[in-house]
């Protein structure tokens, strides 16, 4: 792995956060008729939170075929999928839900990671699997940077952005509350088609200015590993 990243990102720059999220949920989607352009589906992955809850909600006024469109979670607490703090259960209501009662989007096109107690990789497996069987990559991936530069929940100087396994890791001890999630791993993260990575609210300035220092490396800013996708697109209102 090149531990300083690789590539370079295109940024769009709105002080208007709203106006900001509205862009990137258009070019979201504009990613997504490229890869159904090319390849006749596409898969998309997503995290939580609230900006991105606003981009879900500019996806749902885009033209776009969701019958050809799967939907993952690019990280989820190890919580029941209904659960308050569930990131699916944000995917649910704020762009899946919506979909599936326009008629635009069937049930199944939506997956969840189902948390497994009993086993040891907590249903991470079975996740990989369900993404093999939709092309065992993302072509479009949604990220939001969080203060320490992680990405997902892989975090800086922890073993998560460190992780050879390609597909999808489990902790116990996450340096974040709650301790215990699921993450797609820094492989499967940097083999998106492509990607967009999100750096929204002051809180985010000094992680920004990490992102943007070639010496900085990967595993100090897990935010530049979409730096080595070749189609990254960083959306920020810090100016």
């Amino acid at each position: 792995m090149d531990d300083a990243g690789a590539g370079v990102a295109r940024t769009v720059r709105e002080a208007n956060a709203d106006q900001l999220l509205q862009s990137a949920g258009a070019h979201l989607c504009a990613r997504l008729r490229g890869a159904l352009a090319a390849r006749g589906r596409a898969t998309l992955a997503v995290p939580g939170g609230r900006s991105v809850a606003a981009i879900f909600r500019q996806m749902q006024l885009e033209p776009l075929d969701w019958n050809r469109v799967h939907l993952f979670v690019a990280d989820e607490r190890l919580v029941p999928v209904d659960h308050a703090d569930s990131n699916f259960r944000l995917l649910r209501e704020q762009l899946v839900d919506p979909l599936v009662q326009a008629g635009r989007l069937p049930p199944g096109n939506a997956h969840p990671f189902t948390f497994e107690p009993a086993e040891a990789e907590r249903g991470a497996r079975r996740y990989e699997r369900e993404l093999a069987e939709h092309g065992a990559r993302f072509d479009v991936l949604l990220l939001s940077a969080g203060e320490d530069g992680h990405v997902g929940a892989l975090f800086p100087g922890h073993h998560s952005i460190a992780a050879a396994h390609h597909g999808f890791i489990v902790m116990g001890d996450s340096p974040k509350p709650p301790p215990g999630r699921m993450s797609a791993s820094r492989s499967l993260m940097q083999g998106a088609g492509a990607a967009v990575l999100l750096f929204v609210g002051e809180g985010k300035r000094e992680a920004y200015a990490r992102f943007n220092d070639a010496q900085c490396a990967v595993a100090d800013c897990p935010a530049r590993l979409v730096l080595a996708t070749g189609d990254a697109t960083i959306f920020t209102d810090l100016l």
